[in-house]
């Protein structure tokens, strides 16, 4: 049985990759320069600074952490029904999120997703805040503990498994990969099938 439910934010219960290519197309004419762009993004994972220097030296100007996520954030919109199937969860099961990033980029992104009303401050592990990152065990279980919830009935939610998998596994938790950012007919199908196994 479960009695917590934790997810990553970027490409998890956000569509990162969208806003990030929305971005690109919007300040890159030439298709060799957006798949460059998008191809050192790495979806999200690829190194900031070489996005950076590859951003500017195609043209876009100055870019740095905090503006790229400012922008990122400005490009999302809130997904009513997820925001629904979240509140719906919470009646049952303690919800959180941990992520790796800048805080206040980080905020950014779970304003504008509408994210902040439905996951509460004191639930929110962001990696910049707690001083480690994904895929330390120890943002995990300081998840857990602040949570009052024990590692093997809780579950961890991500889309990139050499952090999503290999972080909350060596912590004890269970952990699913959503190969797509979540709706609210796939947060039910991921929950239903955790709690049958």
């Amino acid at each position: 049985m479960l009695d917590a439910v934790l997810f990553d934010l970027d490409n998890t219960l956000i569509d990162r990759e969208r806003a990030f290519r929305a971005l690109v197309v919007e300040t890159f004419a030439d298709a060799a320069t957006r798949a460059d762009i998008i191809r050192c993004d790495e979806r999200g994972q690829g190194d900031r600074e070489a996005l950076f220097s590859c951003w500017k030296r195609h043209g876009g100007g100055r870019m740095d952490h905090a503006t790229m996520a400012a922008q990122i954030a400005d490009r999302l919109v809130p997904e009513e029904q997820l925001l629904t199937a979240l509140r719906l969860l919470s009646q049952h099961k303690k919800i959180g999120l941990i992520t790796n990033g800048g805080s206040a980029g980080q905020r950014r992104k779970l304003r504008a997703s509408g994210l902040d009303q439905v996951i509460p401050n004191n639930r929110l592990w962001i990696s910049a805040e707690m001083g480690c990152a994904k895929p330390a065990p120890a943002i995990f279980l300081r998840a857990c503990a602040e949570l009052g919830v024990v590692p093997t009935a809780t579950l961890y939610v991500g889309d990139y498994p050499p952090h999503d998998a290999t972080g909350p596994a060596s912590a004890g938790l269970r952990f699913r990969i959503a190969e797509t950012p979540l709706d609210a007919e796939r947060l039910a199908c991921l929950i239903q099938e955790e709690e049958t196994h």
